[in-house]
């Protein structure tokens, strides 16, 4: 275990080195023009002579070799201008993605958590459990599924009460949801109306609020009632009634809850077990999908400091040493 503990972290400095990325990577060619420019400040150069014919045999001796040694040229000169091109392409790593606000959608979930919640008359891998058991169960899914969206949810009994904003920590969300308490009436009115405004208003995403109640509305304004709102602001309802008793299809064509979701572009549903309810989040999900332009968004840590700061500290140390410590004759 040790050996492959240690191999692990001997093996992250390389991971790191070959994660490093240039924004310029074309600045780099001018590397390539360093040998040529090593090649033309080494050359041979010539002092001024006078020819004589008879000495022409040590015509060589009018050219002496540069004054200075080529480690001492190539560490003021060559690996300074090389540091420098290497900074100017931009050298960095990436350090994670930011979230792009501009994916997914906003959803707020209205869930009927009234005393009738707690009727143990669905079923939830064979066994019976009650309404709200098997909401939180398909909702749970629902909200996991949909990891770009912003989501809130909002419980209602007599009154709403908000449970989580719109978010992106959905785990959290979720937890809460689990935490929150029964209690008694049905205000489904106010409850649609406090999910529209728990919305975001001022986002330019698709707007969609998911009501799911087991009973008719006993405190407040009715759905249909409060619509309005929700038609102004461009929200989508999507109505769900749960129970085990199915309202016929005479009755549901004028129920409230269908004719608030109609107005506002959405759809009304009936589930009396679990496997529908869950059918029926399914389908929502699949009407709310959006073709999405990815985007994304990386935080980098750039490095062109570095070679910058070493590169100009070399030409100012060879500066320094020839201008003012190095004698040179005249």
């Amino acid at each position: 275990m040790c050996r492959t503990t240690a191999g692990a972290k001997g093996e992250q400095p390389l991971k790191d080195l070959l994660a490093i990325e240039f924004l310029y990577p074309w600045v780099l060619l001018g590397l390539l023009a360093l040998p040529a420019l090593a090649w033309f400040q080494r050359r041979p150069r010539t002092v001024p002579s006078l020819a004589i014919p008879s000495l022409a045999g040590l015509g060589h001796l009018g050219r002496i070799p540069a004054r200075q040694r080529a480690a001492t040229h190539a560490l003021w000169t060559l690996i300074p201008l090389a540091l420098l091109i290497v900074g100017l392409a931009r050298p960095r790593m990436p350090r994670g993605d930011l979230p792009d606000p501009s994916k997914g959608i906003d959803i707020m979930l209205a869930l009927d958590f009234s005393r009738s919640m707690a009727e143990t008359d669905f079923r939830l891998d064979r066994k019976r459990v009650t309404r709200r058991a098997a909401l939180e169960y398909v909702t749970e899914k629902f909200i996991l599924g949909r990891p770009n969206d912003r989501i809130g949810i909002v419980c209602f009994a007599r009154n709403p009460f908000l449970v989580s904003p719109l978010t992106l920590d959905h785990r959290w969300a979720i937890e809460s949801m689990h935490q929150t308490d029964l209690a008694t009436g049905t205000g489904i009115g106010w409850a649609v109306m406090a999910a529209g405004n728990f919305l975001r208003k001022d986002s330019d995403r698709s707007k969609v609020v998911i009501l799911v109640t087991d009973g008719d509305n006993s405190s407040g304004p009715r759905a249909s009632e409060i619509i309005g709102q929700l038609v102004r602001d461009k929200v989508k309802l999507y109505s769900v009634l749960i129970g085990p008793e199915m309202v016929v299809p005479s009755v549901a064509a004028n129920h409230d809850l269908n004719r608030a979701a109609r107005i506002t572009g959405g759809q009304f549903f009936q589930a009396n077990d679990t496997r529908a309810l869950q059918g029926i989040y399914n389908l929502i999900d699949q009407l709310e999908k959006r073709d999405l332009i990815q985007k994304r968004f990386v935080l980098w840590q750039e490095f062109f400091v570095w070679p910058v700061a070493l590169g100009s500290l070399l030409w100012l140390g060879g500066w320094i040493w020839n201008s003012l410590l190095r004698r040179t004759l005249p």
